[in-house]
């Protein structure tokens, strides 16, 4: 959030908006690859909704033409969306993955 904010106080909205839907993008794809790998490691755990797999394969060649296009044409955007995104892997670790914290750290959470 500090982020976002340091960035609309020196930069333009659009600036954000092209960092935010390159995140947004990169993201939906993840999720999409997440789901057919599930479909196809656990077939038989229960699902709700159940589509045919080429709707999400189709979905991601569409996907890796914009993310690749998006890359191609605003490498730096693209690199600083990348960067806003791996500012969370420090909180992930403080807050979720280190289990054994010491009491400072707890507080300071």
């Amino acid at each position: 959030c500090l982020a976002t904010l340091i960035i609309m106080l020196v930069g333009d909205t659009y600036t954000l908006i092209n960092y935010v839907s390159f995140i947004n993008y990169l993201c939906y794809g993840v999720t999409i690859i997440g789901l057919i790998v599930l479909r196809w490691k656990k077939p038989k755990i229960f699902r709700p909704i159940k589509v045919n797999l080429l709707i999400p394969i189709t979905y991601l060649a569409f996907w890796a033409f914009l993310l690749i296009f998006s890359l191609y044409s605003e490498p730096i955007v693209c690199g600083i969306g990348l960067i806003i995104i791996l500012t969370g892997v420090p909180v992930f670790f403080l807050g979720v993955y280190w289990r054994n914290k010491p009491k400072c750290v707890n507080r300071l959470i």
